[in-house]
């Protein structure tokens, strides 16, 4: 099965709606690495049905995106300021997401 990491970031204005997006996103496996960015390494199936979860919980006036990363594309992420634990965020640490 292909998998792929992806950035999931959100503008989502209701709070119920944006709790449960945070828990839709952590139980597909996601790591938060802003506020309202996450991201996580899924199948094209986990794609389809983070995507049928997320859209009834959104209104016209918010936004979700979800964005492919290849691996030598997020290999090449220039921070500034705080970062984040690439090798973590990527799963070559072995990290489990619970």
């Amino acid at each position: 099965m292909k998998s792929g990491m992806y950035y999931a970031v959100y503008d989502i204005t209701e709070n119920n709606a944006r709790t449960s997006t945070i828990h839709v996103l952590k139980n597909h496996g996601f790591v938060r690495i802003q506020k309202s960015v996450f991201c996580g390494n899924i199948s094209n199936q986990q794609k389809k049905d983070l995507i049928e979860t997320i859209k009834p919980l959104l209104t016209d006036q918010d936004s979700f995106y979800l964005m492919l990363s290849c691996n030598s594309c997020f290999g090449k992420i220039t921070i500034v300021g705080k970062g984040f634990d690439k090798e973590y965020v990527s799963d070559s640490k072995g990290a489990v997401v619970l």
